[in-house]
């Protein structure tokens, strides 16, 4: 009986001293073995506290979990704040990638205001890093459009990667349903719009009317919004125009239009918030006031954006129970 309690003992011991420093040492390599990857959770309030980037190794799979953090999954076990390092991985030919799409980057709005926000300054890591890629999860027209408009080409945007990776993840604190404020999203809201407002060009368009586009729309929001009467009416106004953003050449033509008119009528919800941004010293048009006006009661980030907006036009929200808009809703205004 003692011979027994003594040989559980020695192999307690053995394990305790040997088996699992072993397995400790051994266990990343038995995870690469096994591609087992580890989890990283990158939090927005913790993880960056002096970068706007973050760089994680032998990236798997990634997602954008409650609105302030990525959740990644990965064959190396951390993260190195900043981009100091990025020299050295270039150096070893390492693939490059750049994380943009969020949650809901299938969402035009979300995507404009959570990813390509950071548009300005990916251009300066692809300028010293040309051979990096911006990884998207699905390619959609508007992110081509954008990402286009800052200069960046069709072979530098990828929906797939190799595992043996350098991943960039940017600072998550733009998701618009975060209900925290964040100051700093405020000041890169600042530094975006000077993108768009380069050689303001004269106002040459008196009305112009961009109805709702139908493709490429996030689904849970999508509706149909009738202006065929406004676009009649439009029609027999001197120097106005409807712009269908669903056969839009470019995104920097939607911007010219856009500045190009003093009176602008757009669809409430993400047409509003995205081509009212990019609008200067225009009178805004909403066709609907049930989305934002609401949403931005409840989102400090979709308030910060209205705010902007307002303080470069003139807005007025424009009411219709079944969603119809007629020429009455302007011709007020016209007269």
């Amino acid at each position: 009986m003692n011979i027994i309690k003594h040989i559980k003992r020695l192999f307690k011991s053995l394990n305790k001293r040997i088996v699992q420093p072993a397995y400790c040492f051994l266990k990343p390599l038995i995870r690469w073995i096994k591609n087992d990857p580890y989890e990283i959770n990158l939090v927005a309030h913790k993880s960056f506290p002096t970068s706007d980037f973050a760089i994680v190794q032998n990236v798997i799979d990634y997602e954008h979990v409650d609105f302030n953090t990525w959740k990644i999954l990965a064959l190396m076990p951390r993260h190195k704040l900043g981009l100091d390092d990025l020299t050295l991985h270039a150096s070893r030919l390492e693939p490059i990638y750049i994380v943009l799409d969020t949650k809901f980057h299938n969402a035009f709005g979300h995507w404009f205001f959570e990813s390509a926000i950071w548009v300005p300054k990916i251009k300066h890591i692809l300028k010293n890093y040309p051979q990096a890629k911006i990884y998207v999860k699905e390619k959609k027209g508007y992110k081509q459009q954008i990402l286009f408009y800052f200069g960046i080409t069709q072979d530098q945007i990828v929906d797939s990667f190799s595992v043996n990776n350098v991943c960039i993840f940017v600072n998550p604190i733009t998701a618009l349903n975060d209900i925290k404020h964040h100051e700093r999203f405020r000041v890169m809201l600042a530094e975006f719009s000077n993108e768009f407002y380069c050689g303001l060009p004269p106002k040459n368009i008196s009305y112009l009317l961009l109805p709702r586009q139908s493709k490429e729309n996030y689904g849970s929001n999508d509706r149909q919004i009738g202006t065929n009467d406004l676009e009649d009416y439009l029609s027999l106004i001197p120097a106005s125009k409807v712009f269908n953003t669903d056969d839009s050449p470019s995104f920097a033509d939607q911007i010219k239009c856009l500045q190009s008119s003093k009176h602008i009528l757009v669809t409430d919800g993400s047409p509003f918030a995205v081509n009212a941004f990019m609008s200067k010293n225009s009178v805004i048009f909403v066709l609907g006031d049930t989305l934002l006006p609401r949403q931005r009661q409840i989102y400090p980030k979709k308030n910060h954006i209205c705010e902007f907006i307002e303080h470069h036009n003139a807005v007025t929200y424009i009411q219709s129970p079944n969603d119809v808009f007629l020429r009455t809703c302007i011709s007020a205004w016209v007269d």
